[in-house]
């Protein structure tokens, strides 16, 4: 399936489904990311959209991840600011456990309570 069609299933899936499409989104990177940006402003997506950059992050996108989410933090609805904090965490971790190449940490599925 491609991106674009990978979006659209998750922006039109139940919330309680929606999380079922995020590894195969952040699977296409740099790409994913700048895919599901727009939606950082949602209430109804940006929790979901945080989830997908960290993703793509940890699977090596680190960098692009981080600046996104640092440039989104002011501009997500204020329940979403929890997760860009987490996520920004998560990316700091990985960052520092693998240049101390000690990350065998499995990814979270969920992000913060």
């Amino acid at each position: 399936m491609d991106l674009l069609a990978l979006l659209t299933e998750a922006e039109t899936a139940s919330p309680m489904h929606r999380i079922e499409w995020r590894d195969r989104i952040a699977a296409h990177g740099a790409r994913a990311i700048d895919g599901v940006r727009p939606w950082l402003a949602s209430p109804v997506l940006a929790a979901f959209a945080i989830r997908v950059i960290e993703r793509a992050g940890a699977n090596g996108d680190a960098p692009h991840a981080t600046k996104v989410l640092r440039s989104a933090r002011s501009k997500v609805p204020p329940a979403a600011k929890a997760d860009v904090d987490w996520a920004l965490k998560e990316l700091r971790h990985r960052a520092a456990a693998s240049a101390s190449g000690a990350d065998d940490r499995p990814p979270t599925l969920e992000g913060p309570a």
